[in-house]
């Protein structure tokens, strides 16, 4: 084509409908979409893996820590310690608790926290009890019982990720490398989590699986994605459970539940065996009963994976100065005055504000930040024609397009709507399968194209500058916000049909973090009391350098157990379900 005819067809291509489309298709751009085998995940470094050289000395399964009983964690809630010293004084044994543990998890069905039971629990069980015997216990943790979010291969059980199709009939044939480190480690792994389906929102509002009741008060959210995982912690089946977070989904949860919760660095934990939802944000971590509880999970499932080329860049797992938790005089804590606007609970403002004087007495030195370009990190608003779409029958999402980012310049939010979106593609034949929040979310994401992927990748380069900056040219050691900007709401009975899309509460839940999914670094979420009216559970959250999950977990043992005012208790007895599983227990 010359000429005018050249100038008639760019003006067709651009304002006659679906002709862009039709051209692209005929021109192949678009036949990747029809790949739905394509599994991997991506790589945003275009250099090959052996170049990277597989580490020297590389302890792929390290000796794990052990923690010093001296220091343990004090908690209303079993914690590993108490698992561990029965099984060592033979007051018990992990056989007698896990037929304990059975009857509990059928009692808890009604919570809808645990999707698929393994069939291997006793046998699991019965190895742990010989080890005891013979004093040859594998870690700390052996024989505890853990449940590990549903995006995660377990060996024989479907990985469906919060839906009810996908993978069906499909047992997963091994496990995810953090699963095998969490058995090497003598766990006993008792099954899936539920979830959001396909982790696509903060509350785990879930027809398929049913939706996770917050032991506190049951009809309020668990938080999410990793719904499950928070109320079977604070509910008391178990410990400790892994959690996915992508956009908050470990740190929300465990506001919402009072639980410590780490989102590990990006890459820090193996992402092999786990599903391809959000690959360039998401990371694994324990939500935990203790400050314990959630460490040594954490250096149990850390560190490099010869399946897993990006762990390869990651310096040793540490815990360095894990006990110093009476005296921060070497700690500089940065607050970001800019979030203080987003604030709109005053429990939690005032939580907030008692923490930061706990810190100043043990000795913590608090400056005041600045995060430049933040407004392009954190979600926008949103306008929708139906705001808050909750349990609509009869639903369309592929033609009507029910809400759209204000401002697509946010880089998270087009990040995860784009990686997730990828995923939720590959399923477009059984597309109506998903629930009407998915489809709904699936639509919208569905006008983000490569321009708006690559400005927010665009934008993460700026803001890992940034930080880079406060880290290391400022010498701020930890950032300290709440972790949500909301307590766990109530769930409306007209969502447990068809489910909830409730976009004010999603982004107030999200809003402060973000900025560690799109950064990579690491964030702790520490439970620091309970709201005075509604007593449900409030957090607060810490973020630090890459890699230095040690100073994280420090934080969250000196929280524990150096800052005072700060309650905790477990949920009432009816919805409290550790009662009778160890002897000699009031917890």
């Amino acid at each position: 084509m010359y000429g005018l005819p050249l100038l008639m067809a760019a003006n067709a291509i651009e304002y006659v409908p679906m002709l862009k489309q039709k051209i692209a298709s005929d021109a192949l751009l678009l036949k990747l979409r029809e790949r739905n085998d394509i599994e991997e995940h991506p790589t945003t470094l275009p250099i090959p893996s052996d170049c990277f050289h597989e580490p020297k000395n590389a302890l792929f399964d390290p000796e794990i820590p052990r923690l010093n009983p001296e220091h343990k964690s004090q908690s209303p809630f079993l914690s590993f310690w108490d698992y561990h010293e029965a099984y060592c004084n033979f007051t018990t044994t992990p056989t007698e608790v896990a037929e304990k543990l059975l009857e509990q998890l059928k009692k808890s069905q009604r919570m809808s926290w645990v999707r698929f039971v393994a069939d291997d629990i006793l046998e699991q069980a019965k190895q742990s009890t010989e080890r005891y015997k013979q004093n040859a216990f594998r870690s700390q943790m052996d024989g505890c019982f853990m449940s590990v979010k549903e995006e995660v291969d377990i060996q024989g059980l479907e990985t469906k990720v919060g839906t009810c199709f996908i993978n069906d009939g499909r047992p997963a044939e091994k496990d995810a490398t953090l699963v095998r480190k969490l058995r090497n480690a003598g766990v006993i792994i008792v099954g899936s989590a539920v979830m959001n389906e396909l982790g696509w929102d903060t509350f785990s509002v879930n027809p398929n699986t049913g939706i996770p009741k917050n032991p506190y008060k049951p009809t309020h959210s668990c938080g999410g994605s990793s719904g499950g995982s928070g109320g079977c912690v604070a509910g008391g089946l178990f410990p400790v459970s892994i959690g996915a977070d992508g956009g908050g989904s470990v740190r929300i949860p465990s506001a919402f539940c009072g639980l410590y919760g780490l989102k590990t660095t990006h890459s820090r934990v193996s992402a092999h065996g786990g599903a391809t939802l959000d690959p360039s944000l998401g990371s694994y971590g324990p939500l935990a009963a203790t400050a314990d509880d959630m460490t040594l999970a954490y250096t149990i499932i850390s560190g490099p994976d010869k399946n897993d080329v990006n762990t390869w860049l990651q310096p040793p797992v540490s815990l360095q100065n894990y006990d110093r938790y009476r005296d921060l005089s070497d700690i500089t804590i940065g607050v970001f005055p800019g979030w203080g606007q987003q604030m709109l609970e005053p429990a939690i403002h005032d939580r907030y504000e008692l923490l930061k004087e706990q810190l100043l007495t043990l000795g913590a030195r608090i400056t005041e930040i600045e995060i430049p370009d933040i407004d392009l990190v954190e979600t926008g608003e949103y306008r929708t024609f139906a705001l808050n779409v909750i349990a609509i029958p009869v639903i369309n999402v592929s033609s009507y397009l029910f809400f759209f980012i204000k401002k697509t310049k946010q880089a998270h939010t087009v990040t995860i709507c784009s990686e997730m979106f990828s995923y939720a593609s590959r399923f477009s034949d059984n597309h109506t399968k998903f629930l009407p929040h998915t489809r709904l979310m699936a639509a919208t994401a569905s006008v983000l194209d490569g321009r708006d992927y690559v400005r927010a990748q665009q934008v993460r380069t700026r803001m890992m500058n940034h930080l880079r900056h406060l880290f290391e040219d400022q010498q701020i050691d930890l950032i300290l916000s709440p972790t949500t900007a909301l307590v766990a709401p109530e769930i409306p009975a007209k969502a447990y049909s068809h489910g909830m899309s409730n976009a004010k509460l999603t982004i107030r839940s999200m809003v402060y973090c973000m900025l560690a999914n799109l950064t990579g670094i690491p964030a702790v979420n520490v439970p620091v009391g309970f709201h005075p009216e509604n007593g449900m559970p409030i957090g607060m959250q810490f973020m630090a350098k890459w890699w230095d999950e040690a100073l994280l977990c420090r934080i969250a043992k000196t929280c524990e157990l150096s800052i005072s005012g700060v309650e905790r208790k477990h949920p009432p007895s009816e919805h409290w379900f550790a009662n009778g599983l160890l002897p000699m227990t009031n917890k």
